[in-house]
């Protein structure tokens, strides 16, 4: 069955400084076209950016004063590639026709007079064809918002399924995930991406690289973690300042590198605490990798430690970072959710370091507190029990976490791109 397409939804821009001429093309072809006129190029460019998105076809007339036919059909392709262009000239001149097919990508170059059902059926030939490319254009970009929503969603219970399978190693990863979730800003923005690239093959090959790439990524983040760790009941009473003295001084020169200004302080004599070293010296590994995966030369950063005393008694470790940088970066936390996000390689690093810095926090029985407005630099604050006392059973059942996300209307207004 063939298509019946409305050849009066986008308009017919007819350019020439003949006004007869206009007069007569909009008197044969009005019925069955919508038709725009301007008697010369610089009119007629003036009304494609004013009411580019109204028109469909574009038919000049080659020799006009001041511009020529073909320099506004290479203008207008600039302006709106898709816009199906035509040449009409008295003048059989084959380098005219070259031009305006290698410079203006014209749809086909017509010679005066014009025959009237000749240039009927060419016109009805070139409005369905910029209707047909509209159709495609609004598929393509229906598949990818589909696609990047299907990404979003098996993203976010894979990362649910993954954190489940570290609980012979970790305590409580289901309950960092979802905390981790609720960091993302507003709703995602829909990622720009042009239509040429869309039509482009080799884009659906590289998104799936991509896809397949950031899949990986977060693997190898959560295996960091699982090969750094012990089994759970392996906790020890450790020196807390000793550890986190050993991973800032690790850090130290890749601070200097890259030209943070970095201040530490331990304030008090602080608790011994029960817990695995390797899982908490992971833990301020990976703020560290956070902050020198954002901050650029010139910054500065800190990190206080002090003890929380309920009378005699030190009852938790409270660790404040901040640094004056530019803050929690959005794009971070998006490119966890999104692969198609286009992200700075430095900004993906952040993500996945600041989720596992929170499934450690959480591990550890403690909380984490992140600062999320824009422009006020990075401020995490976190407190750690001394003796954390563990529930059993440590997780929720990942059955119950994926069927909590899905119910979750508020997180997926969040989490999915906005059209």
């Amino acid at each position: 069955m063939q298509n019946v397409y409305d050849l009066k939804r986008y308009a017919v821009l007819y350019v020439d400084d003949e006004e007869l001429a206009l007069k007569y093309f909009e008197k044969t072809f009005g019925r069955e076209f919508r038709i725009l006129t301007a008697t010369n190029a610089a009119d007629g460019l003036k009304i494609i950016e004013e009411r580019g998105d109204e028109i469909g076809v574009l038919i000049t007339d080659q020799r006009m004063p001041g511009e020529k036919g073909v320099q506004l059909l290479e203008r207008a392709r600039l302006l709106r590639p898709r816009l199906v262009r035509m040449l009409i000239t008295a003048y059989a001149d084959f380098g005219v026709t070259v031009d305006a097919v290698n410079i203006g990508n014209v749809f086909r170059y017509v010679s005066k007079p014009l025959q009237v059902e000749d240039m009927r059926n060419t016109l009805g030939r070139a409005m369905e064809f910029f209707l047909v490319q509209q159709e495609r254009d609004d598929l393509l970009k229906e598949k990818l918002s589909v696609l990047q929503n299907m990404l979003i969603t098996d993203r976010v219970i894979s990362l649910g399924v993954l954190a489940a399978g570290l609980n012979t190693h970790l305590r409580n990863p289901l309950q960092a995930v979802k905390l981790f979730m609720e960091l993302t800003p507003g709703t995602l923005r829909q990622e720009g991406v042009s239509m040429e690239r869309l039509r482009d093959p080799s884009f659906w090959r590289d998104y799936h690289g991509l896809v397949v790439k950031q899949a990986s990524r977060i693997a190898d983040m959560l295996g960091e973690i699982n090969e750094s760790t012990t089994a759970l009941g392996s906790e020890e009473m450790i020196d807390p300042e000793a550890i986190i003295n050993q991973s800032i001084e690790q850090h130290r020169n890749e601070f200097r590198a890259a030209g943070i200004e970095f201040r530490s302080e331990m304030a008090g004599s602080l608790p011994m605490l029960r817990a695995d070293p390797r899982k908490f010296r992971k833990m301020f590994d990976m703020l560290f990798r956070c902050e020198l995966s954002v901050q650029s030369p010139r910054s500065r950063a800190s990190i206080s430690v002090q003890p929380v005393q309920l009378g005699a008694q030190a009852v938790s470790l409270l660790v404040a970072f901040n640094d004056n940088g530019p803050g929690l970066p959005a794009e971070a936390l998006r490119s966890v959710f999104d692969p198609f996000l286009a992200a700075a390689e430095k900004s993906q690093e952040f993500g996945l370091n600041l989720m596992g810095l929170y499934l450690l926090v959480c591990h550890h029985g403690g909380r984490i507190h992140t600062k999320t407005s824009s422009g006020e630099g990075l401020n995490f604050v976190i407190d750690i029990p001394a003796t954390p006392v563990y529930n059993v059973p440590s997780t929720t059942a990942s059955r119950e976490f994926v069927t909590g996300v899905l119910m979750n209307d508020a997180l997926w207004e969040r989490l999915l791109p906005s059209p």
